[in-house]
């Protein structure tokens, strides 16, 4: 990766002439951990300072330059910068912590990072060697064949940082089917009432399951075709893309880009009691356009657990059993991350609550004979899609 600070700064002769700490910072880098994106994360972290953030301040920037080397000996090269004019006078020393994620795949690696002023060329340096591990148990092995050593993770506002439009490798979703198979995978963007009005819980929600979404949009059928929609039951709306081979994010991302849980308007409220009405008829023509083709039919729902209150009765009528139709509800419960003594990631998450009981879409899918897979993080998620795409290979 080519970056042009690397031209600004005398990196190489750093590199060359070792270890030097004439700023000083704490930079380290944490486990790798499985990401939702499906994809081994590790986070590396930079803490300057305060002294020597106040002690410079009013001219010039701190660059941190950072370089990843794997065992070929092939480079990936990133920077962050600190503006050091923007610190107002008499501000107090405190500490500041930058972090830069990056996908790794299972390897050794060398990490150089340095620091430097720009205004009067201090810097500090160190090299660290990085271990990545692969899964204990994988049931993807082949998942990650086709990717980069390295990947930088960008910072964008949402919902662009829960997709990463600017991610190059793509997890590798292939499945041998046996005969011509139909998959839809439905997701539904509409927070539980008992959060409603909460962007934090739909965010939260959204930093899951658009990654999940993004994962199940590459599954490959040998033999069949996927199509993607998305589901507002509050308003009554689908977003669909037929064929995908993987996600059109500049065409999908307008509903994320647009939600305000904490917002409904009229028309919507006077419909609002038929939100699983609406959800169970688009689910049930999903699996009943099975009986048109020559082909089996699979439907993948993806969702937070959705709890809504006084709701008609929904439609309880069975689809008639056919073994050329499933059903599976992937019902993601987000991790909440803990955080460090200076607001940092320290690689432990836990769910809000140890157990959940049954939600109301789980209910519908229930009673049209689907079934469930409740996953907390994800390795769960990695597991139950494995079961999915097992079963629908041997449809």
């Amino acid at each position: 990766m080519r970056d042009r600070y690397f031209t600004r700064y005398p990196f190489e002769k750093w590199q060359a002439e070792g270890a030097a700490s004439e700023i000083r910072w704490a930079p380290k880098a944490l486990p790798a951990r499985l990401s939702p994106h499906q994809r081994l994360l590790s986070r590396i972290e930079f803490l300057l300072d305060g002294k020597e953030v106040i002690k410079r301040r009013g001219r010039g920037e701190l660059v941190i330059l950072m370089e990843l080397t794997d065992a070929a000996g092939r480079h990936w090269r990133n920077h962050q910068v600190f503006d050091l004019t923007r610190v107002p006078e008499g501000a107090k020393a405190k500490q500041i912590l930058a972090v830069q994620d990056a996908f790794l795949l299972p390897g050794d690696y060398k990490l150089s990072v340095a620091v430097c002023d720009t205004h009067t060329l201090d810097h500090s340096y160190v090299q660290r060697t990085l271990h990545i591990a692969p899964l204990r148990t994988d049931p993807f092995p082949a998942a990650w064949q086709d990717l980069p050593a390295v990947e930088y993770i960008r910072e964008f506002q949402p919902p662009d940082n829960w997709f990463q439009p600017y991610l190059r490798g793509r997890v590798n979703m292939a499945v041998e089917t046996q005969r011509p198979v139909h998959v839809d995978v439905v997701m539904n963007m509409t927070p539980s009432e008992r959060a409603a009005g909460s962007i934090q819980v739909f965010r939260r929600n959204m930093s899951v399951l658009v990654p999940a979404l993004k994962v199940l949009s590459g599954i490959e059928l040998s033999d069949g075709s996927l199509d993607v929609t998305l589901l507002d039951l509050t308003r009554r709306r689908v977003w669909e893309q037929p064929n995908a081979r993987q996600l059109d994010w500049s065409k999908m991302r307008e509903p994320f880009a647009d939600t305000n849980p904490g917002i409904i308007d009229v028309q919507s409220l006077a419909s609002k009691a038929e939100m699983m009405q609406f959800f169970r008829d688009q689910i049930a023509g999903k699996l009943k356009a099975s009986a048109e083709k020559e082909e089996s039919r699979a439907v993948i729902v993806l969702s937070a657990p959705v709890f809504l209150e006084h709701q008609f009765k929904t439609e309880t009528g069975r689809l008639a059993r056919d073994p050329n139709r499933r059903l599976f509800y992937l019902r993601n419960r987000p991790l909440v991350p803990q955080r460090g003594p200076h607001g940092a990631f320290d690689g432990i998450a836990q769910p809000l609550a140890p157990s959940m009981p049954s939600d109301d879409i789980e209910r519908v899918i229930k009673a049209m004979d689907g079934r469930l897979f409740s996953v907390i993080g994800p390795e769960e998620f990695r597991k139950a899609l494995a079961a999915i795409l097992g079963e629908i290979s041997r449809m």
